[in-house]
């Protein structure tokens, strides 16, 4: 132990450091994953170099809670009016208001479980310090690695899908073209920062809700369907919920914003003789982003049911044929690929951070090894949006149960933050709660929507 800041002194000595780069715990875990070899060595200080762009770089309130309610908002918009169809408002209400409730709590843990690692740049660093150790930790560690890589990888096939679908559908080619068209320009991750990202989703999600008030709008002047005012059949209802606990679900932009959000600064106050500190809105961001992602959704899925005269499993594709309007097709398509874009933007972003830190991979490579097997899945696997949705589902819901949760009780402990839960935190009650929610969403995921 006391060689390696020696080590890693060296290394900057030796390829160089940037001004001000931070010297800090994720270039150490950089350093513990890649030794002293040269390829090490310059991993390290790129990791210094990405690190001192980050932190010159914060997001701020508007940007997280943009990104929080972004990260699944795509999947949200395009499978939930499908399934919310075979239902009725008490039923669709009655599992937004669960998921929404159960959401808010899980990812609030989740911050708190971030906020009081000392490695907290990726999930796996935090669960490194509070669950992986003893002798099996390596174990452990590779196989919550290898259940991280094929949830993201789901992620990620999911957005290609959709944006797929979409796009062969508007510019009439083929659909395995249109999925590779899709990811060699959301490739261009390589080229944007966690920075990039929030304004990216800002504007994005600002202009998903204003197409989305227009939609509704014109589906109350091409009203083809109906609502009925009843529950509805409840094992749809219960499938619905977990697609919601899917759509609302922001793991990584939840890690991401606790990261990189605007930290409160001390500032002087002479008028009142002492100092005042602005407060940590992190908290604030997760109830509002997972509120505009569910508020969103609702909205479009009821502007969807309304102007179809069949909703599809692609919610877009039946809405702009009811409403008939030329321009409508172009709007809800662009609407689409604006979301599927900010997500596998995001998740990518995520995974190929994974590999970086851990394979002595280059950011370009990293980048390739993540998301090219998502595009040949999507090209080659024959399944619908709806299937890997509610696998998506059932695989998120393991990763909570099995070590998230118990890293956060292990964590809230001893803080070294300030509690985002309060009085509520680490309480049996609430536990059981989150605990029992997320099982639902599991078996959730198991019934079938059609």
């Amino acid at each position: 132990m006391k060689k390696r800041p020696r080590r890693v002194a060296r290394a900057f000595f030796r390829y160089g450091v940037p001004q001000g780069a931070p010297f800090d715990t994720s270039v150490l875990s950089c350093y513990n994953s890649f030794g002293t070899s040269a390829d090490g060595l310059r991993a390290v200080r790129k990791t210094a170099f990405r690190e001192n762009d980050m932190q010159s770089k914060k997001l701020t309130f508007i940007e997280s809670v943009m990104l929080i309610a972004g990260a699944g908002i795509g999947t949200g918009i395009i499978s939930i009016p499908y399934a919310i169809a075979r239902i009725g408002v008490f039923g669709t209400l009655t599992a937004l208001a669960v998921a929404y409730v159960v959401s808010v709590f899980t990812y609030l843990m989740l911050a708190d479980l971030v906020r009081n690692s000392k490695e907290s740049e990726d999930l796996i660093g935090s669960l490194n310090e509070h669950v992986f150790t003893g002798k099996g930790r390596r174990v452990l560690n590779v196989v919550f690695l290898v259940l991280l890589a094929l949830l993201l990888l789901e992620f990620l096939v999911v957005y290609t899908l959709c944006a797929g679908n979409v796009l062969a559908d508007l510019l009439g080619i083929n659909g395995a073209l249109a999925k590779i068209l899709f990811y060699l320009a959301a490739s261009s991750i390589v080229f944007v920062g966690v920075k990039g990202m929030g304004v990216g989703e800002k504007i994005s999600v600002t202009l998903i809700g204003v197409v989305v008030i227009g939609l509704t709008v014109l589906s109350l002047f091409h009203r083809h369907g109906t609502i009925p005012l009843s529950f509805g059949r409840g094992s749809v209802v219960f499938a619905v919920y977990g697609l919601f606990m899917y759509s609302l679900s922001s793991t990584f932009a939840v890690i991401q914003v606790c990261n990189h959000i605007e930290k409160p600064e001390q500032t002087d106050a002479p008028a009142e003789g002492d100092a005042k500190r602005k407060p940590d809105r992190t908290g604030q961001a997760v109830v509002w982003g997972i509120a505009l992602n569910g508020i969103l959704t609702t909205v479009f899925s009821v502007a969807v049911i309304l102007g179809s005269e069949n909703v599809t499993e692609i919610a877009t594709i039946g809405l702009s044929e009811g409403i008939g309007i030329p321009f409508v097709k172009v709007l809800c398509s662009l609407l689409v690929l604006g979301a599927m874009f900010t997500s596998f933007w995001s998740i990518g972003f995520a995974f190929s951070d994974v590999v970086f830190c851990r394979f002595k991979r280059s950011t370009q490579l990293s980048w390739l090894i993540t998301t090219l097997p998502a595009a040949l899945i999507a090209v080659l696997v024959p399944l619908s949006v709806l299937d890997y949705v509610q696998i998506g589902a059932g695989a998120l819901s393991l990763i909570f149960l099995l070590v998230v949760f118990p890293a956060y009780l292990h964590a809230v402990k001893d803080p070294i933050q300030p509690l985002l839960l309060g009085k509520l935190s680490g309480k049996r009650g609430l536990i059981a709660f989150v605990v029992i929610g997320t099982v639902l969403m599991a078996a959730a995921s198991l019934i079938p929507i059609s």
